[in-house]
């Protein structure tokens, strides 16, 4: 599994979310912020992987599918009876934010 691919997909997830007036992710480059939360190595990153891969195959969904944009009833409905999968998004956001801002 490419971890990066994997975090921009949770990213691009996490932010269609919060679209706007919320969130204005137009000039937002989401595989250089995957790539620098991925490469920040922080151990929080690699634990929302495993916990958001883990559920996903529980799901029943397929795993080469965690790199490819998450759409449809199924993905939404894992995130919706998982609250806590949503914060696990929120800590590759967190990460790769600070990682931008440094």
């Amino acid at each position: 599994m490419n971890h990066t691919r994997i975090a921009a997909e949770a990213l691009r997830y996490r932010l269609n979310l919060v679209r706007r007036p919320l969130v204005d992710d137009s000039t937002w480059d989401l595989d250089q912020m995957a790539g620098q939360s991925v490469s920040a190595a922080d151990p929080r990153v690699d634990a929302a992987i495993r916990q958001i891969a883990t559920a996903w195959v529980r799901a029943g969904l397929r795993p080469e599918a965690l790199c490819e944009p998450w759409t449809g009833d199924d993905v939404d409905a894992m995130f919706h009876r998982c609250p806590a999968l949503v914060d696990a998004l929120d800590d590759i956001v967190r990460v790769a934010t600070r990682s931008l801002a440094a």
